[in-house]
């Protein structure tokens, strides 16, 4: 089984690539560099490329935790 994973740099993407990789599944991955997903041509374009059989979004733009006083 072929899972794209986007976000995969962050705390969840990174443990779903784990564990998708622990499971015999092949994670795909791609940075923002490689594939804008605000970009809706690009997506499409690289879907219908590489054809995953299942997509997980785990991307998020985050701030982090920061005082809030």
């Amino acid at each position: 089984m072929r899972v794209y994973v986007a976000g995969h740099r962050g705390m969840v993407g990174s443990a779903i690539v784990r564990q998708l990789g622990a499971s015999g599944a092949t994670p795909l991955v791609r940075a923002h560099s490689e594939l804008d997903l605000t970009n809706q041509a690009a997506v499409r374009a690289f879907l219908a490329e590489e054809q995953p059989d299942a997509v997980v979004l785990a991307a998020a733009k985050v701030g982090g935790i920061r005082d809030c006083q």
